[in-house]
């Protein structure tokens, strides 16, 4: 198994069972791994082929939920299962280009939903939560441009990945930095596309019903200032 699956696999082992430095050492090891992998596919010169990019489809699906405090009253929830990745010995085939975009988002999103566990849910902003913000940010954009170019399976679970975005931005805007109208934006977005993907998720494991339910109630804790009517 080549090493970028291995320590973002065994990161998100260490991100479930709560031991977060372990999984941050392995994240970063898979980020510098990734980094490795973009530039021998630089050096080789080569484009991989449909059949060897069809042969690999990166993400696996979605962990089982870390050890976590009791929810807060008064405080929205994160959803908080990272992404695993798919075994693949990258020494006897080399990826595609948007195989190691794939394999870049993940470790990305992994990152971002570590710092954001990593981050003070009470208010206070420190760099854990603006890293977590960042990394949100930036696996958003890699999302849309990999989104059409990859396996409809992989298409399902980008658009877990950009609920999953919407909901988590839109926590860090509540609980975090207060800005209240960003976060109910976050959260209608994220509802409305758990709303399209709802039987998926169930059925594919990668949420239970409870944890949609919890999701789709974070918008009913968010105080929105309303204009009085005249």
């Amino acid at each position: 198994m080549d090493a970028v699956v291995a320590y973002n696999n065994q990161g998100v082992y260490f991100y479930e069972i709560g031991v977060l430095e372990q999984a941050n050492a392995c994240f970063r090891n898979a980020a510098r791994g990734v980094r490795s992998i973009r530039e021998r596919w630089k050096l080789s010169n080569r484009t991989a082929s449909k059949s060897a990019h069809n042969y690999y489809d990166p993400i696996k699906g979605w962990s089982a939920p870390p050890r976590t405090a009791p929810l807060q009253e008064g405080y929205s929830v994160m959803f908080i299962r990272a992404l695993i990745l798919n075994d693949f010995d990258f020494s006897l085939m080399m990826p595609s280009n948007e195989d190691i975009d794939a394999l870049a988002l993940v470790v990305l999103y992994n990152s971002a939903a570590l710092n954001h566990c990593y981050s003070d849910s009470r208010g206070q902003i420190t760099t854990s939560t603006d890293a977590a913000h960042h990394g949100y940010e930036q696996t958003y954009i890699m999302a849309k441009k990999l989104n059409g170019k990859i396996s409809s399976r992989f298409s399902f679970h980008l658009k877990v990945l950009e609920m999953s975005i919407c909901n988590n931005m839109g926590v860090l805007y509540h609980n975090n930095f207060g800005r209240f109208r960003d976060a109910a934006q976050c959260f209608k977005s994220s509802r409305k596309q758990m709303e399209l993907i709802e039987k998926q998720l169930i059925c594919s494991g990668s949420v239970t019903a409870e944890e949609l339910q919890q999701l789709s109630l974070n918008i009913l804790v968010v105080p929105v200032a309303t204009t009085p009517v005249a």
